[in-house]
């Protein structure tokens, strides 16, 4: 079974559900997909303890698309990211609801 799953929400919309630890080609295999990636992603934690993504989260923020993530309560410091990074929003919400209208105004 797959650590992750891409499911279209909307138009421009995607959410990625973590499911499980990432093996090296699910990594890789991630990061391909965030560079080639232009719209916006609902990245659903839930189900899952923050200790088992927050590394994931880090490694990935550099090259993640205008993202709401929702599902396990974050710290604010793991989604900052140096100014020399041209970066996109990414947001922590609480529930889903939130996130999905943050990515609506976007």
């Amino acid at each position: 079974m797959a650590s992750f799953e891409l499911l279209p929400v909307e138009k421009g919309i995607l959410r990625c559900r973590h499911t499980g630890e990432f093996t090296p080609e699910e990594v890789q295999s991630l990061a391909a997909f965030l560079q080639d990636y232009h719209g916006k992603l609902l990245i659903d934690l839930s189900g899952i303890k923050a200790e088992e993504c927050i590394g994931n989260i880090q490694q990935f923020r550099p090259m993640m698309p205008t993202a709401a993530i929702f599902g396990v309560p974050l710290d604010a410091v793991i989604l900052e990211i140096t100014e020399s990074y041209y970066i996109h929003p990414v947001q922590h919400f609480d529930n889903e609801e939130e996130a999905l209208a943050w990515l609506r105004e976007q």
